[in-house]
């Protein structure tokens, strides 16, 4: 006998799986992204702090404006975006909540400017430390970065 809430269901599903899949695959790297990471970069805590800072280059290669919203890593139990800023002659951090890439320009994440502030890390961290970089256009991209030490 046929049933019409076996049908409903069915095909609830069906187009529920259709609209869900390109969301699940539009967070994976693709071959196509215009955004290129290198020289990514994790600085070695401090011994007892569990917090450091990580940098890299971010290319776009489109022409439009691409915008950074966050950044997750298994070791870390948060990732911010930071700048710092000149406030009174003092130099200040400030988290910001995204980061824009002008087309055709690169971004340098680097000591005494921007950078990731990762707190709550898992120590000891490994030599090679994988991260994913969100945008808004719902794009991630994997990367893995190099830990260094200061000294």
């Amino acid at each position: 006998m046929f049933s019409f809430a076996k049908l409903s269901l069915a095909a609830i599903c069906t187009v529920s799986l259709q609209f869900a899949a390109p969301a699940v695959f539009a967070t994976e790297p693709s071959a196509s992204s215009q955004i290129q990471i290198s020289n990514a970069r994790v600085r070695e805590p401090i011994p007892g702090r569990m917090m450091s800072a990580a940098f890299l280059t971010l290319k776009n290669t489109a022409k439009h404006t691409r915008k950074l919203v966050s950044v997750s890593a298994e070791w870390a139990g948060l990732i911010e975006i930071h700048t710092h800023l000149h406030e009174d002659g003092v130099m200040k951090m400030r988290q910001i909540n995204s980061l824009e890439i002008p087309g055709g320009e690169s971004v340098v994440l680097e000591p005494g400017g921007l950078h990731l502030m990762l707190f709550k890390l898992q120590l000891p961290l490994e030599d090679t430390l994988p991260m994913e970089l969100c945008f808004s256009n719902g794009e991630c991209i994997e990367t893995t970065a190099t830990l260094f030490s200061p000294m």
